[in-house]
């Protein structure tokens, strides 16, 4: 399990342990000074009783040495508090003895003039259990003893619970006044940054860290507090700039719709122009009286045909934003078209173009209405003859009918979260693709683009209001199709018509 510690529980962490390992280390060094002073005070008092032990035995006589002297020996011995020795002539023999020498080498302490050896000593082990004493005597003898370390393995006890009452409490004392001095100078400065940091990002831009220290960390407020001010302009100013691309946005749009209005208006008024100017001529005629009742009752029709002329050019301009989809039923292509250009053919636009048909043999129906499929044949159409005005050529329209695969077909019936089948959501499906390919002008690569965009058009004023193509490819929309446009200025344009074949 990992433990994400902030700022101030690592610092204190770290001020814990060096506190502690450094009193600790000190602790320990002056337990062992101390340790060996008294060891060395130890051997030194050992040192006096093999001083005395040779001035009572210096002057043997004859005989050897007295009993009264070795008796003193013994006195001395247990004088100094020492339970084991062993006294050794330079004969060899045993003069005197008490108790038993430990065997254990034990470790060797530096002495002058004496052969001392710690018994059960270690540095963590404290001072050792006894000291083990030895001094030669009267040339090749010896003295030999051992002294006991109890009561300084006891002082040694005291003093290291006195210095571990002083490390804790020495620590303590540090830990509070770096945890204190810490929060003061680093962690405080840096909560407070934190917090402006939070409020700043949360939108309040005019906050500030209020960091009043002078060390680095307040150095970092300083340039905290800079940048802050920095940042506070910079998206002042991207707000006005935002405002004001709104604004200028609006009054674009404002003007487009306005622009819009007025092409339409002019779209209306070019198309109902005509007929309106008829029916104006025909009641003006019906004002002067005539005196032939059929020629009266004809010219009555004649106005009746042109005001209901007006009203399909109104209800087809209602139909602009949204083509009501009148019932489908199927419907011959390649009739529609043969119908169609037999109709064009007489329209004055028409004068000196050549039409020719390339028509597919067993051309499936499409599923459409029959007018609105005419209607759109016949915005094509035109388009093409007007796109060919000024051509001094030879003017020609191809029209081809054929029948391709391609995808974008009914979706299939799948939730919106399932995957992709086989890589796409949609299969291949067989339509009907009718092309019109004329020698005209043709059409600009940057008015390619835009060329189905209603009120767009690039004929003379008066000659077009930019809705024929946008109300020919709202309908083929509308009945699952789609129209598309190849073209280059100069080279004429080819108009695909595709259509969902209904097999």
């Amino acid at each position: 399990m990992r433990f994400n510690l902030g700022i101030r529980a690592q610092l204190t962490a770290g001020i814990v342990l060096t506190t502690l390992a450094g009193i600790g280390l000190i602790g320990l060094l002056s337990i062992k000074i101390v340790e060996n002073s008294a060891v060395y005070w130890k051997i030194g008092e050992a040192g006096k009783v093999i001083k005395t032990i040779r001035s009572v035995l210096e002057k043997p006589s004859s005989a050897g040495y007295s009993r009264e002297a070795l008796r003193f020996a013994g006195v001395v011995f247990h004088g100094a508090g020492v339970a084991d020795y062993r006294l050794t002539a330079p004969s060899g023999g045993v003069l005197l003895k008490e108790g038993s020498l430990p065997q254990d080498p034990g470790e060797e302490v530096p002495y002058p003039d004496l052969s001392v050896r710690r018994i059960g000593a270690g540095w963590f082990q404290g001072p050792g259990r006894l000291l083990l004493v030895s001094s030669a005597f009267d040339g090749t003898g010896s003295i030999e003893f051992t002294v006991s370390l109890a009561d300084i393995r006891a002082d040694m006890a005291r003093v290291r619970k006195f210095l571990l009452f002083y490390a804790l409490l020495d620590s303590a004392i540090i830990i509070i006044f770096g945890v204190y001095f810490l929060s003061r100078s680093i962690i405080g400065p840096l909560k407070k940054l934190e917090v402006a940091a939070t409020r700043i990002a949360g939108g309040k831009l005019g906050e500030r860290a209020d960091v009043a220290v002078d060390n680095e960390v307040g150095s970092l407020a300083s340039s905290f507090n800079v940048m802050a001010e920095r940042l506070e302009e910079e998206i002042k100013s991207l707000e006005r700039v935002n405002l004001e691309l709104v604004n200028a946005q609006e009054e674009l749009l404002r003007s487009s719709t306005l622009a819009a209005v007025g092409r339409l208006a002019a779209g209306i008024a070019h198309e109902i122009g005509n007929p309106l100017g008829a029916v104006h001529g025909y009641l003006d005629i019906l004002s002067k009286g005539l005196q032939d009742k059929g020629d009266e009752q004809e010219i009555i029709e004649r106005a009746s045909k042109e005001v209901s002329r007006i009203d399909l050019i109104v209800r087809e301009f209602l139909e602009i934003a949204r083509p009501s989809k009148r019932p489908s039923e199927p419907v011959d292509a390649n009739r529609i078209l043969e119908d169609t250009v037999s109709t064009v053919g007489l329209h004055r636009d028409f004068t000196g173009v050549e039409t020719k048909l390339e028509l597919a043999e067993g051309l499936p129906k499409v599923a459409i209405d029959e007018g609105k499929l005419r209607q759109v044949f016949m915005n094509l159409l035109i388009n093409a003859a007007q796109s060919m005005a000024d051509n001094n050529a030879v003017k020609t329209v191809l029209i081809s009918t054929s029948v391709e695969k391609r995808a974008g077909g009914p979706r299939l019936r799948r939730r919106k979260d399932d995957p992709p089948v086989n890589g796409r959501h949609s299969v291949d499906r067989e339509f009907v693709v009718i092309r019109f390919t004329d020698n005209g002008s043709g059409v600009a690569e940057r008015d390619a683009a835009k060329i189905f965009d209603p009120f767009f058009t690039t004929k003379d004023v008066g000659k077009g209001s930019g809705l024929g193509l946008f109300i020919s490819q709202s309908i083929i929309k509308t009945y699952g199709g789609g129209i598309s446009i190849e073209s280059g200025e100069g080279i004429g344009s080819t108009f695909t018509v595709i259509l969902p074949s209904g097999r």
